[in-house]
């Protein structure tokens, strides 16, 4: 007996100490991508959409160092999108809107809105390495968490188009046969099936979640070939006009706004079951772009034409605050690496894609701290993009915030 004792006392002794290096182990991972992230240099890539001919199509560029020894006086480096893809498959494209960042961030992905073109762009000398046109009008470009492809809102089309991606090797591959045809998918519950840019992937890549221009959602299997849907939801579940969308653990965020609206989302990834569905208008009109912030433990979502922000407890997936007074007609945002500051773009007053009509003031950037982990905001400061007189047809539409390792 005495024995047996003893052999249970060691046991209990060995997975104590396991215990307790686990615990050790956890804690030194914690500060390692504390670390990482806290030292992380980044880049913030802003969009202006407006025409060419207008000084529009360039992409501006602010490093970290910029933004954090003189954000006031920050002076970024300008790329002309037109020329960077003269003479690059399928050439330059009408409008860039939506851009986004492949895992390692040494490309990014940039999509143009009065155009088919979905160009690729290597982030160490801002070359465009390739350029395709995927149809009628690529209103958002996505990234699968394996970059093995991109999914495209192909919107004036109804076709929801997919390029195969191989980064290493530096070969992007469309094929039409490849597409979703949504329009053949319309009908009373789906009346209007153009794409638009409310695309997110679960994180294990297997389902994409597209909002459609009518209403309703469809839930794709974006793997398969061809694509296929696997649920969807009607114009009644989920309102017209999805924007955007971000996953967040088992739960995925849909959001839709028009100007006299905002509605949001909850989705449970697992199970494609719609937890929770939220009328935020009395919080802000025309619900837009969304960012996780506080480690995810807030959202905030930009009202264009509230001119505000409503945050979102994800603990309970309720409103419970508005930032306001930053500036007019908030569009796409996102977070600095350190997780401190959100940046933010604000709309023109002669915006091209007619939203919130007048309601852009100062096109450009803002830049807001965040504060009480997420819960609130104050803006740190504005960078203008443009000309900002009032007849400016300057447009800020798609930012991304690039993260550099070792900087």
């Amino acid at each position: 007996m005495k024995s047996k004792i003893q052999s249970s006392s060691h046991i209990i002794r060995w997975l104590q100490i396991l215990l307790l290096l686990a615990s050790v182990f956890a804690l030194f991972a914690a500060c390692a991508r504390f670390t990482s992230t806290s030292t992380t240099g980044y880049e913030v890539w802003a969009i202006d959409q407006a025409d060419a001919d207008q000084g529009g199509a360039r992409l501006y560029i602010y490093k970290k160092s910029q933004l954090e020894a003189k954000p006031y006086t920050a002076t970024p480096e300008v790329i002309d999108l037109n020329a960077a893809a003269n003479g690059v498959g399928d050439g330059p494209g009408l409008r860039p809107h939506l851009i986004d960042f492949n895992a390692n961030y040494d490309y990014a992905v940039v999509a143009y809105v009065a155009s088919g073109h979905v160009q690729f762009l290597r982030a160490s000398d801002r070359k465009v390495i390739a350029s395709i046109d995927v149809g009628e009008q690529a209103h958002g470009a996505i990234l699968s968490p394996d970059d093995s492809l991109v999914l495209v809102a192909n919107q004036n089309g109804k076709r929801l188009a997919r390029i195969k991606a191989d980064f290493a090797r530096g070969v992007f591959t469309y094929d039409k046969a490849d597409d979703l045809d949504l329009k053949a998918l319309e009908d009373a519950a789906h009346p209007d099936n153009a794409p638009v840019c409310a695309m997110v992937f679960t994180p294990d890549g297997k389902k994409a979640y597209i909002t459609v221009r009518g209403g309703g959602l469809y839930v794709v299997d974006a793997l398969a070939t061809p694509m296929k849907v696997l649920k969807s939801f009607t114009k009644d579940e989920v309102a017209p006009a999805g924007c955007s969308g971000v996953a967040a653990g088992k739960k995925v965020y849909i959001n839709s706004g028009t100007v006299t609206s905002s509605h949001l989302y909850v989705l449970d990834s697992d199970t494609d079951t719609l937890k929770k569905s939220l009328d935020l208008s009395e919080n802000g009109k025309d619900g837009h772009g969304m960012a996780l912030v506080g480690s995810g433990r807030y959202l905030w979502m930009a009202n264009r034409a509230s001119h505000s922000i409503t945050v979102i407890d994800t603990q309970t997936d309720t409103p419970v605050g508005v930032i306001e007074g930053f500036g007019n007609a908030p569009d796409i945002m996102e977070a600095s690496p350190k997780g401190d500051v959100v940046f933010l773009t604000l709309r023109g007053p002669n915006n091209l894609t007619g939203c919130c009509a007048g309601a852009g003031e100062t096109p450009g950037m803002v830049a807001l701290r965040i504060k009480d982990n997420g819960a609130s905001g104050t803006k740190l400061t504005f960078l203008p993009i443009g000309d900002q007189t009032p007849e400016t047809p300057a447009d800020p539409h798609g930012l991304a915030v690039r993260r550099i390792r070792g900087q």
